[in-house]
């Protein structure tokens, strides 16, 4: 099934998308005012940027999908690959 690309989805669309994922990494954007100029930071303006950065990211990133059988790469190499050859893996 083809997922649809973020040019082809709406702004609520792309809002509860863009909500679900900050959820999942524990961002709450319901502390943040809707619309205040004078705030640091509010609920449209991160949205707008949000959506700006999806709908402009290059399909090759957009296509990319991570292999769940392949060894993610590690943070320290040789330190694993000592692990590994010592039989503490």
């Amino acid at each position: 099934m083809k997922r649809p690309r973020a040019q082809e989805l709406s702004d609520a669309e792309l809002d509860a998308y863009i909500t679900t994922r900050l959820l999942m990494a524990g961002v709450d954007l319901s502390v943040l005012p809707e619309d205040d100029p004078d705030a640091p930071a509010d609920r449209s303006r991160i949205f707008a940027g949000a959506r700006r950065f999806l709908r402009s990211t290059p399909p090759a990133i957009l296509d990319f999908e991570m292999d769940t059988q392949e060894v993610p790469p590690s943070m320290y190499p040789a330190a694993m690959a000592a692990d590994v050859l010592e039989g503490r893996s």
